[in-house]
């Protein structure tokens, strides 16, 4: 069992492997960008000090559908994350020369 259980992970290692050489990952048109200006009135003056990990879907035209937050440190701030990351654009990713739908996470670390 134990030897059929490592094949099994390396067919998925090669698989992701010739996935990555045929395809293209997706680029930022309108990048997420979110200021102190966007999330003073959540926090008050003391700036904030963690992180926040938003995973969202980018569908073949380069939208941002259904996000979502995974982990916070503030959930004051989601609310503001999750409108500034539906703001952001993307030009889709690219398998064999074709958009296709892909999950993205991000990481939002504030310091």
């Amino acid at each position: 069992m134990r030897a059929l259980i490592c094949l099994m992970l390396m067919g998925s290692l090669i698989a992701q492997n010739s996935f990555q050489e045929n395809q293209q990952f997706p680029q930022p048109v309108i990048p997420f960008e979110l200021t102190y200006e966007d999330v003073k009135s959540y926090i008050g003056l003391i700036p904030p000090v963690g992180k926040i990990s938003v995973d969202f879907f980018i569908d073949e035209s380069g939208n941002v559908e259904e996000p979502y937050i995974v982990d916070t440190f503030n959930v004051q701030l989601n609310d503001v994350v999750i409108d500034k990351v539906k703001q952001s654009k993307y030009i889709p990713a690219l398998q064999n020369g074709r958009p296709v739908k892909v999950k993205y996470h991000l990481p939002i670390v504030f310091k």
